[in-house]
């Protein structure tokens, strides 16, 4: 029997970064059962010990150190020359500009072993970055600009409904269909408060470019932005409609997918604190209305709004393109051509489309908003309802340069990235709430901002909201002058860089990891190639940490962005045993006004519509019309897996090493295997907690 015991380091680092994880609690047992599972994992760890036999795993694939200079280095690592060797290469220019294309600029990214390639279409103005890797898993995606002026939710109802058909593929739900033969790792599409993604991704060329080209038609010719019935059923079907279903007025009502999903979103009180703190950072932008949809103003959008703000904004002189992988660089240009050479130039649309930022606050302020709770009998429970308490701040005027966005991930991870952080183990310990709250660092959009505070704050006592405040500005204040132990430097430092060289996504395509953190500041009319090199910027940063004290450099930051800082908002968000019964009361309200003006004529038209939706949500396609969805053939399924290079060595006696010499961006990887088959069967059951003793209590010297 054989039994591995991987190190966390990858799960730890992804979990870390941000200060995002969340650490898992355990019950503790009585002392004397303690004592007798102490006495037997000793006993378990000696014969584990014992084990002579041991295999050694050094692979590219898993991992936990990095590879340290010396000539020992190039057995665990490839070379730069190995890692292009393979990479397709980039078009020609003259061959781009046969299909409509002007390269704009080249550059490799050694950060991510992949050549870059940014394009310009020469008519319509539209972007692509073509990525040439060895990677397997093909990422394309299509990104626009949608900012909003209100609340209505238009970008998330689109984002629903250019899915539903469209002009090659014209029928209900093509992805469905296309899901039931495709082997995509990823199909999906995203609604941020400024831009709407529609990415996908396969390892296999010919699925990838069936969803490519499914995608494109969805996004540039779909159904619902057609005049004839069909395309208002789809935006009635997506977004919002009135429903009646018998003849009796109390039975009109609201409904629709994205307004359905709403109101469960708008009834999580930790949706309803992130949205309230977004709202007040930029309360005259885009970022101050909801891009998602309010229920109270998803009504309010009529069919002609939602087709113009495609009109508007689904062009290509719009959008940005995203190739990567280890496909053929000319069939990518080719296939976009094909739909871009419908389009003119429409500059009205870009400028449209500009995403302004906010202007800086003359002094901080305070925001009180209410969420949800159901009325209770128990008095004892009425008292314990819960408040947040969340204090935020707009850090900077526009998008952070890599350098700075490097050193205050760095500070991020210091102050909330784990449960020995300073500010969150200043948080947990006051008691003052029940647990933290608020993301820390978030830099997705225009202007980067920062978080952080309680719930489950005692909201039955003004002081306390006061309390939390306070507590993190003063905690702030105190570190920007005494600083942070050498250690936990080293641990950010160690940490966030083993992430950033590993970019291990998990079962995320890396292809969309890399353009969603290119976006961040493509979208935004900056260098997308920025966020994708950081390696100079880390060694510049590691060079300041020299030069100056981390307590200095990091004391600047957080003076600078957060202690020193006027626009800061503190919002304390308290329960309301009264507010869904008035949500619910002003939609009834919307509705009884409308049942009063209607005639029998009216409620039969609309018993009849109500009938029609139905009817065509239940009614499957013919079979005629799936044929319209590309196919794999077997001829398109490789016949042999992906080799991966392998080498095998001895060390010694029964001590095996298995290596492959590929591109891990100066990481090794290594694990582990021992033999386990001496372990007594009364202590097997022991197995899984020595795994996890070994990887996370640490040793006599390292804590964990």
């Amino acid at each position: 029997m054989v039994t591995a015991v991987n190190a966390s380091i990858r799960r730890s680092a992804l979990r870390s970064l941000g200060g995002k994880g969340k650490k898992q609690g355990a019950r503790s047992s009585p002392p004397a059962k303690q004592e007798g599972e102490k006495m037997m994992l000793s006993r378990f760890l000696r014969s584990c010990a014992g084990q002579a036999a041991r295999k050694d795993v050094l692979r590219g694939a898993a991992g936990t150190c990095r590879a340290v200079p010396g000539d020992n280095k190039k057995a665990y690592s490839a070379t730069l020359n190995d890692v292009t060797s393979d990479i397709p290469q980039a078009v020609d220019p003259s061959v781009a500009k046969k299909y409509g294309f002007e390269q704009v600029k080249e550059e490799f990214v050694k950060e991510y072993g992949s050549n870059c390639i940014l394009y310009r279409h020469a008519v319509t103005g539209a972007e692509l970055m073509s990525v040439h890797s060895k990677d397997e898993n093909k990422t394309f995606g299509a990104v626009f600009r949608t900012p909003v002026e209100n609340s209505t939710g238009i970008p998330h109802i689109l984002e629903h409904s250019v899915l539903c058909g469209s002009r090659k593929y014209p029928i209900k739900e093509p992805f469905v269909e296309l899901m039931k033969s495709s082997l995509n790792t990823f199909l999906n599409a995203f609604t941020y408060p400024d831009r709407t993604c529609y990415p996908v991704a396969s390892c296999n060329t010919r699925d990838f470019y069936n969803l490519v080209d499914v995608y494109l038609d969805a996004v540039f010719y779909p159904r619902c932005i057609e005049t004839e019935a069909s395309g208002q059923q789809v935006f009635e079907q997506e977004g919002w409609h009135y429903e009646m279903d018998s003849p009796d007025p109390a039975g009109l009502s609201f409904k629709g997918v994205v307004f359905n999903e709403m109101k469960g979103v708008y009834s999580s009180p930790d949706s309803v604190l992130g949205r309230v703190c977004q709202q007040a950072l930029f309360p005259e932008i885009t970022y101050g209305v909801d891009s998602g949809g309010d229920p109270r103003n998803i009504p309010d959008l009529t069919y002609k709004e939602f087709v113009d703000f495609h009109q508007d904004f689904y062009h290509p002189s719009n959008t940005r393109f995203w190739f990567y992988g280890n496909d053929d660089p000319e069939t990518r240009l080719q296939i976009l051509s094909n739909y871009l050479k419908d389009f003119e130039a429409n500059q009205a649309a870009v400028q449209k489309s500009k995403v302004l930022t906010q202007e800086k606050f003359p002094e901080p302020r305070t925001v009180t908003d209410y969420y949800a709770v159901s009325e209770s009998e128990d008095p004892q429970q009425q008292q314990q309802q819960k408040a947040y308490v969340n204090v935020n701040w707009v850090l900077e005027d526009d998008v952070f340069d890599v350098e700075t966005q490097l050193a205050f991930g760095f500070l991020d991870f210091i102050l909330l990235g784990t449960s020995g952080s300073p500010l969150r183990k200043a948080l947990i310990d006051s008691g003052l709430g029940e647990a933290v709250c608020g993301g820390g660092l978030e830099d997705e959009l225009r202007q980067p901002t920062f978080s952080i505070g309680l719930k489950g704050v005692d909201a039955g006592d003004e002081a306390n909201l006061k309390k939390v405040e306070q507590l993190v500005l003063d905690t702030l204040a105190s570190l920007a002058d005494k600083g942070f132990s050498d250690s936990s430097i080293e641990a950010a430092l160690n940490t966030i860089e083993f992430s950033l060289r590993e970019n291990n996504t998990g079962s995320f395509p890396r292809g969309l990891s890399l353009m969603l953190r290119s976006m961040a500041a493509w979208i935004y009319d900056k260098d997308p190639f920025d966020p994708l090199k950081w390696e100079d910027q880390l060694a510049a940063f590691k060079v300041k940490l020299k030069e100056q004290t981390p307590t200095k450099l990091f004391g600047g930051l957080i003076r600078k962005y957060l202690v020193d800082n006027p626009h800061r908002v503190t919002v304390n968000l308290l329960p309301n045993t009264t507010l869904q019964k008035e949500l619910d009361s002003e939609e009834q309200g919307r509705l009884d006004v409308l049942r009063k003006s209607m005639t029998e004529s009216d409620i039969s038209e609309l018993m009849q519509k109500t009938q029609d939706l139905k009817t065509h949500q239940e009614t499957p396609d013919p079979p005629s019309a799936l044929k319209c969805i590309p196919t794999l053939a077997l001829s398109d399924i490789p016949k042999e897996s992906q080799k991966i290079p392998t080498a095998i060595r001895s060390l010694g006696q029964n001590v095996e090493v298995l290596s492959h010499d590929i591109f891990t961006n100066d990481v090794v990887y290594a694990e582990f295997a021992f033999d386990m088959s001496s372990v007594p069967k009364h202590l097997l059951y022991l197995i899984p907690l020595f795994c996890r003793c070994m990887t996370e209590m640490g040793t006599k010297s390292e804590d964990f």
